[in-house]
């Protein structure tokens, strides 16, 4: 009777010592995602990133700023300290371990469930009733696939969402090298034109001293004097806020912002292509337009998962009992969740209506994107 009731259990045994196993298994590792994008940057900017993760990354970062800001900085110089230092994108940064995570979530199976009653004998006699039952959900079976197709289409709407972010980080740090730049230039030669200014307001004043001119001359003079010097206030001004506006984007401490900047070669002229071709590029390169098409997709696959939840829980096991004479009983079992009120329509309703709105907003952008090159070139 006892070698009956091993071998009646050993596969049972067999069978949770392997779901440990692929349990244990499964971990969020994102280097396969991170290489991924990694290409994508490349690219795009001609850049390599590294993701802060770990304090030995953050010692090389700083490490490579501090070099930078050495030698001085030049406009790629500036580009580069952006995209290894700024704090919003390497926040970004982490959404590909959180989607990720989503993804790998998505292909675990669900618990296990083990449920026992144990009865003891009040009246007369003596002994134990035990009921046990071990359930493994089996719905997960043709609900994973789906999950996991809609995570992996939200994971590609992360990658090209981080990649909008690595370029407009890009671009941002571009614009506040060039306003502190040319604001830099233009306050010097302000500087220039005042001390300028003030050599002919003392000549005008020997002068006047001499009889050669009046004093409305010598007020002429002043005034003019004091018109270049409230300009060169406002250039101080606003260089001041644009260089506190580049120290943000850099993400540069209070010891790191005594840098130089250094002059930067002028960019060729690019030949400015015609407007159908402008469109198709932009349509076919974007990432904020490829990021639009993976949410469409992660929105069709939602709506695939929704419809399969019709059965949300189908779980079959094995049910033991044993008497409190000593009898044993054993057999198997299913527990279902049978669909007579929630038909799961709602999220399948709200899928669809995702689904219409994913789409409309890729029109939408894909209208805008005309609308800019449209613009732009014309501005040219």
């Amino acid at each position: 009777m006892e070698s009956l009731k091993i071998r009646t259990m050993r596969p049972i045994i067999l069978l949770l010592s392997l779901i440990l196993v692929l349990v244990g298994c499964a971990s969020v590792k994102t280097g396969h995602e991170w290489r991924k994008f990694q290409e994508i940057a490349k690219e795009r900017t001609d850049q390599e990133l590294l993701w802060e993760k770990s304090e030995e990354e953050q010692k090389a970062i700083l490490k490579e700023v501090e070099a930078l800001l050495a030698d001085g900085l030049s406009r790629q110089d500036v580009v580069r300290i952006a995209l290894l230092n700024n704090r919003q994108l390497q926040s970004a940064f982490e959404e590909h371990g959180i989607s990720k995570a989503d993804l790998v979530q998505a292909g675990l199976l669900s618990n296990p469930s083990l449920g026992a009653v144990f009865r003891f004998l009040i009246s007369s006699g003596s002994g134990t009733n035990v009921d046990a039952d071990l359930f493994f959900p089996i719905s997960d079976l043709w609900q994973m696939p789906f999950r996991k197709k809609a995570a992996a289409a939200h994971m590609e709407a992360t990658i090209m969402r981080v990649g909008q972010v690595v370029m407009e980080t890009s671009a941002e740090a571009k614009r506040a090298y060039d306003a502190v730049y040319y604001l830099s230039e233009a306050k010097n030669e302000t500087e220039k034109i005042l001390n300028r200014f003030r050599e002919i307001g003392d000549q005008v004043a020997i002068r006047r001293d001499f009889g050669y001119m009046s004093e409305l001359d010598v007020y002429l003079a002043q005034a003019t004097v004091a018109e270049a010097e409230m300009e060169l206030a406002r250039f101080e001004g606003e260089m001041a806020i644009a260089r506190s506006h580049l120290n943000r984007i850099l993400a540069l401490g209070p010891r790191q912002v005594g840098y130089d900047l250094q002059e930067s070669g002028a960019e060729e002229p690019a030949q400015l292509p015609d407007l159908g071709e402008a469109v198709r590029y932009a349509l076919d390169q974007r990432l904020d337009i490829q990021m639009a098409q993976f949410k469409v997709r992660q929105a069709e696959r939602t709506l695939e998962l929704e419809k399969a939840r019709i059965l949300k829980h189908v779980a079959l096991g094995v049910s033991y009992e044993r008497d409190a004479d000593g009898a044993d009983v054993l057999g198997p079992g299913f527990d279902i969740q049978l669909p007579v009120f929630d038909q799961n329509q709602a999220q399948i309703a709200k899928a669809q209506y995702r689904i219409r709105q994913a789409r409309k907003n890729l029109q939408a952008l894909e209208g805008r994107v005309r609308e800019e090159i449209t613009s732009d070139l014309e501005r040219v």
